[in-house]
């Protein structure tokens, strides 16, 4: 949306131009980046560019061009590569370094040093990465263009980290000082259905099994770059063999992707206990639309809760507070008080302190029987990762770890970092994804039983043997996308060129077996060296990256061990395997220096940040007074009493997001109304939450009036009447055990009088005909989402099967359909 330029000086930024180049295969994505500085300045300058990238990617080339000489990028030690460009510069030579964030996996720098004046110089690094696949079977490629300032306390004072952001002083414009262009080639062997983006205008030219996408010149650099890519097969298992380049080490080894989508969607296999803990971020940077998004996500996890579990909520800030002392059974009366909690729910507890709530849930005893399942839902903005993953590694033997990244520039590295640590899965919204099928995505996983016993079993010729990365295989879930690499050491015989591997595990007593054959190749004898090839060695860097992720989940587990030789020896792993691949990780750099210039640059270096552009509500929810300033303000709840200035800051902050949604033409006719309406109090509906209907995705949601509200319900208002508008669907209408009762707010919203529901009701229990009425309405006017409401109707189907006494099917699904005007096959109500 916005972005920020320097009004300190009218000298120009010296990043000009972004050029991407995408080459998408299957599941992988091989990305180039072309940055093209110049400095218009008298004097040489140093210039600093910070961007995010998905903390899964490996970065395996960096290398530019000055003045025709091309200087190539080596990884080394990440202190020696920043001596070496100390030196560099010191002696007046030109050099460029690009390396990991200490504090997150998913920030980079990029510094070009001694630029000499009038001179332009282009940087270019290339990474690879997996492709997710969403709930719909598409392919998801994202180019990173939001990084928002991430809270901080290593100080001691709550603060939001402002490093990589304009100095105070700077302006919101309206434009990024750069341009961005963007080519995207995709190729499969099986036929590409679409490609489409959901922000961005793109054009795309098709081709059977492959596809050109080009981005418009009028895109802004106010959002990430998104592309969804459908496939006509929808992602059948399959391996694919890299042959290894060179003579010994890593990447002489031929490697194997190992891709299996497992089914384990029985009905018995879904488990009907556990233990469900959401830690909510309810912190200042989850203002306007992102509490919003977090609210409607927590309702869909509490209403599709299996009948006889235990559940809690835990929200935190610059402190966090539980709803339960410890967590309740799953019944009518907890869902009662949870929603009410849920209703008033606001991004009102300041900073954003991860940790201590992890480690207040992970001293809370555990329930027998019940396997603690912790559901992390934040925008990540915050530098203590390390921390976070470390905390929850240490504990991934007694509870699984999900997270959900709320909004566009949450951190991968927390996001994703926690979950692969818990060994759970994550997931990310943004304003313009499908919320709720993410979100029943992630919760089916979490009430899949555990997969024991994974491994693989393979079929190779006598001399070779596979070595799987990572060595202890991720977890399985139904239906998800189950990747891992191997690496064949031995050498392979001419003759021979089939091989098969088996994955195998158990789900409770049923074994589960899934095969793939290979395809093998000899090497041969001329093979160039890795230096030497063209070939990016896609699959490779993926195996060491991955290899380096779990090297890194294990160094923070032998910190936990305070055993300094062993993670020593890790870390020289991670050293010694990202040298080997050229695979830049948090303890090595790439660094180039141009020695060939044949003189020193002359003059004092000046530096010069390049802005980047920013989301600017997510600025105006933590500064104080918000005006359209770059630097947000030190902000500790418990340690501030605003007083009445908090309604004015956030009345004006109101204001401000509500003008911001406006510019983007996302002011609907419900946001509007919204603001008129009142509550209604309703007891499994969210009062100020219109679920599942009724408007777009996207709008602004209205900042809190207070700060520090308790997260908890007041016990003594239970009579207080609260008007609100009627729920938009059924959903928010369900009880707990998995029925509805027939009463005025479901006839409202099947459009029926009450009055006739209830004289043509068939059966003697009303809640079963409500509770038919209700499943016939959302197959019938939700069908095209019914991934989203279809675990909600598997319980409410539970409950009927247990109440079908003396009444048929067919008589009282074809009652309903009569009334509803509805055309819905009994066996989709009873199976």
């Amino acid at each position: 949306m916005f972005g920020l330029r320097c009004q300190k000086t009218a000298k120009p930024v010296p990043l000009t131009e972004i050029d991407v180049n995408v080459d998408i295969i299957g599941y992988v994505s091989n990305v180039t980046s072309s940055l093209q500085y110049h400095n218009e300045e008298d004097n040489p300058i140093e210039a600093v560019f910070v961007f995010p990238l998905d903390e899964t990617s490996a970065v395996y080339k960096f290398e530019a061009l000055i003045e025709g000489r091309r200087v190539i990028g080596k990884v080394k030690e990440k202190q020696k590569a920043r001596e070496e460009y100390d030196d560099a510069i010191a002696s007046g030579e030109g050099a460029f370094l690009f390396e990991e964030d200490d504090r997150s996996g998913d920030v980079f720098k990029c510094s070009v040093g001694n630029l000499p004046p009038k001179t332009s110089a282009t940087i270019q690094l290339s990474y690879v990465a997996e492709l997710p696949v969403e709930a719909d079977s598409s392919l998801k490629f994202v180019l990173p263009g939001v990084l928002n300032p991430r809270y901080s306390s290593d100080t001691g004072a709550a603060a939001y980290d402002d490093t990589y952001m304009a100095p105070t002083g700077d302006v919101v414009t309206s434009e990024a000082p750069y341009k961005l262009k963007l080519k995207v080639n995709v190729s499969s062997p099986n036929s590409i259905d679409k490609i489409e983006s959901p922000k961005s205008s793109i054009d795309v030219t098709y081709g059977g099994t492959s596809a050109q996408v080009k981005l418009k010149d009028d895109h802004k650099l106010d959002s990430d770059v998104e592309l969804y890519v459908h496939y006509k097969d929808k992602h059948r298992p399959f391996a694919v063999t890299e042959l290894g380049q060179g003579t010994d080490g890593f990447m002489a080894d031929h490697t194997v992707m190992l891709t299996f989508l497992p089914d384990l969607s029985r009905e018995d296999l879904v488990a009907n206990c556990g233990e469900f803990i959401f830690i909510l971020d309810r912190s200042g940077s989850m203002s306007g639309n992102k509490i919003k998004n977090a609210r409607e996500t927590l309702l869909l996890f509490l209403k599709s809760l299996p009948i006889g579990c235990y559940f809690n909520i835990v929200g935190f800030g610059s402190r966090h507070e539980s709803l339960f002392k410890g967590s309740e059974k799953y019944d009518n009366k907890s869902l009662k008080t949870a929603c009410k909690a849920l209703g008033k729910m606001e991004a009102d507890l300041g900073g954003t302190e991860i940790l201590q709530p992890l480690q207040y849930v992970y001293k809370q005893p555990p329930i027998a029987g019940h396997p603690r399942q912790l559901f992390l839902l934040t925008d990540g903005e915050v530098w203590d990762t390390q921390a976070c993953v470390k905390e929850v590694a240490k504990h991934a033997d007694s509870a699984r770890c999900f997270s959900v990244g709320i909004g566009e520039g949450a951190s991968t590295a927390l996001v994703k970092g926690v979950a692969r640590a818990g060994r759970g899965k994550a997931e990310f919204v943004s304003g313009t994804d499908r919320l709720q099928a993410k979100v029943m995505r992630l919760l089916s996983c979490a009430l899949q039983p555990t997969v024991t016993g994974v491994g693989l079993t393979w079929q190779l010729p006598d001399g070779v043997t596979a070595v799987p990365i990572p060595s202890t295989p991720p977890p399985i879930f139904s239906g998800d996308c189950f990747i891992m690499y191997a690496q064949l050491q031995g050498q392979l015989p001419v003759d021979v060129t089939k091989g098969s591997v088996t994955l195998c595990g158990q789900v409770l007593t049923e074994e589960i077996k899934h095969n793939l054959n290979l395809s093998l190749q000899s090497r041969d004898q001329e093979m160039p060296s890795a230096e030497d090839s063209p070939e990016p060695q896609q699959l490779h860097r993926l195996a060491a990256k991955t290899c380096i992720k779990e090297l890194e989940v294990n160094l923070e587990k032998d910190d936990n061990d305070d055993s300094e030789t062993v993670s020593d020896t890790t870390k020289k792993q991670i050293i010694d395997l990202s040298v080997a691949t050229n695979v830049v990780s948090k303890f090595t750099s790439f660094i180039g220096v141009d020695s060939e210039r044949g003189e020193p640059i002359e003059g004092a270096m000046v530096r010069r940040n390049v802005p980047r552009p920013q989301m600017m509500m997510c600025r105006a929810a933590y500064a104080a007074p918000p005006v359209l300033c770059a630097a947000p303000m030190a902000y500790a709840m418990d340690e501030c009493d605003f007083g009445g200035l908090a309604d004015d800051v956030y009345d004006d902050c109101d204001m401000a997001m509500d003008c911001d949604m406006e510019v983007l033409g996302l002011e609907t006719e419900e946001t509007v109304k919204s603001k008129a309406m009142k509550k209604k109090k309703n007891m499994f509906s969210m009062p100020s939450m219109p679920l599942f209907g009724g408007g777009s995705r996207g709008k602004s949601a209205a900042a809190p009036k207070k700060l520090g509200r308790s997260f908890a319900p007041d016990d003594d208002d239970d009579d207080e009447e609260e008007d609100s508008a009627p729920p938009s669907t059924v959903i928010p209408l369900q009880m707990a055990e998995g029925s509805w009762e027939l009463d005025d707010d479901l006839a409202a919203v099947l459009g029926v009088k009450l009055d006739r529901l209830t004289k043509e009701c068939p059966v003697q229990k009303k809640t079963v005909w409500a509770t038919v009425l209700a499943l016939v309405w959302l197959h019938s006017k939700m069908g095209d989402k019914k991934v989203e409401w279809q675990m909600l109707a598997r319980k409410a189907t539970t409950w009927l099967k247990g109440h079908q006494q003396g009444w048929s099917a067919d008589d009282v699904v074809g009652k309903a359909c009569g009334i509803l005007g509805a055309k819905v096959d009994p066996s989709a109500i009873l199976g």
